[in-house]
């Protein structure tokens, strides 16, 4: 039997002073030859010219495919167009501030083999900016305790997003996913539905946190960049949850299921706190009296999150001055 081709597909989006790793790791990966695939959303910073001079004297074993998009796509775009020029049979996901180990692919593969799932992940060893290791638990995800069908409708967390791979199958008879959605929570969400979800119990790739395009950078630095974070939160929870119920309908879910009761209901969620941030003409007002006993949730826990965050924001001002 022939063995499963790979593609190995980098995303990368202004990344300039981490790319030249990612790139590199991609190169180093130690599996029969297979695509890698790089693809640049139309990054302004330098970091095309930053991989090409990671590729310039490659003489290894994978096929490269260097693409940099005339324009900015998104993520969701930026992943379409590297699935249109990938060729594997199992996609291997990575991103341009991240550092796969050598031996990520093969693991992979032979999860692939052995189990025969559509979706794959992995623990990463998490760092900061600056490569150092950051403390803490990071396996705290859905995937990592089980993959329960409705925890994961549920789920805003179901794995690392960067240590992903899945069958192309997951991807190409579901569809390209929502535009303003995350691929980990929609192609974790499609595996869990077909019940072919595998966790590695390893550590395969160097996961860089705050510095990605979902880095909540400047968070804390005042209630206008907290409130943007929080906006910017529910638009991609609106879409994730558009996006499952969609897959769900796919897969064949009857609309009166246990898994679209809870999708609806979670979507509602998403556009009540979406719209108490927003309450344009009073539209968080109307949903609330639509759904009394949500709205009255919703409205107490974002009114309290949004006091902490001042109370943190003037005891570090205090701080400051201090």
């Amino acid at each position: 039997m022939a063995p499963i081709s790979l593609s190995y597909i980098l995303l990368t989006y202004n990344q300039r002073d981490t790319v030249g790793a990612a790139v590199r790791s991609a190169l180093a990966q130690d599996v029969h030859a297979m695509d890698i695939v790089i693809s640049d959303d139309c990054s302004s910073d330098g970091t095309f010219d930053e991989i090409e001079a990671a590729v310039a004297n490659y003489q290894g074993p994978h096929r490269l495919v260097l693409n940099r998009n005339p324009e900015n796509l998104g993520l969701a775009g930026n992943l379409d167009k590297a699935h249109q020029l990938s060729t594997g049979e199992v996609i291997i996901a990575a991103a341009g501030d991240d550092i796969s180990y050598p031996h990520r692919s093969q693991r992979i593969l032979d999860a692939f083999v052995a189990n025969d799932p559509l979706l794959v992940c992995s623990y990463a060893k998490v760092i900061g900016p600056d490569g150092s290791e950051v403390p803490g638990d990071f396996r705290t995800a859905l995937f990592y305790k089980n993959w329960d069908l409705e925890r994961a409708a549920r789920s805003k967390a179901l794995y690392i997003g960067a240590t992903g791979a899945w069958h192309r199958s997951l991807y190409s008879s579901y569809g390209p996913i929502d535009p303003e959605s995350y691929e980990d929570l929609v192609l974790g969400f499609r595996a869990a539905l077909e019940a072919r979800v595998t966790t590695i119990d390893e550590e395969l790739v160097q996961y860089r946190l705050g510095t990605g395009i979902t880095s909540s950078a400047g968070y804390h630095t005042d209630i206008a960049a907290f409130e943007r974070q929080r906006k910017k939160r529910f638009v991609a929870q609106q879409a994730v949850m558009r996006q499952r119920i969609k897959d769900a309908r796919h897969f064949g879910l009857d609309e009166r299921s246990a898994i679209l009761r809870i999708l609806r209901k979670e979507q509602m969620k998403a556009t009540l706190r979406l719209s108490y941030y927003e309450d344009r003409n009073g539209e968080f007002r109307r949903q609330w009296m639509a759904h009394p006993l949500l709205g009255v949730t919703i409205w107490r826990s974002e009114r309290r999150r949004r006091r902490k965050m001042m109370r943190q924001m003037q005891l570090q001002t205090a701080q400051d001055h201090g």
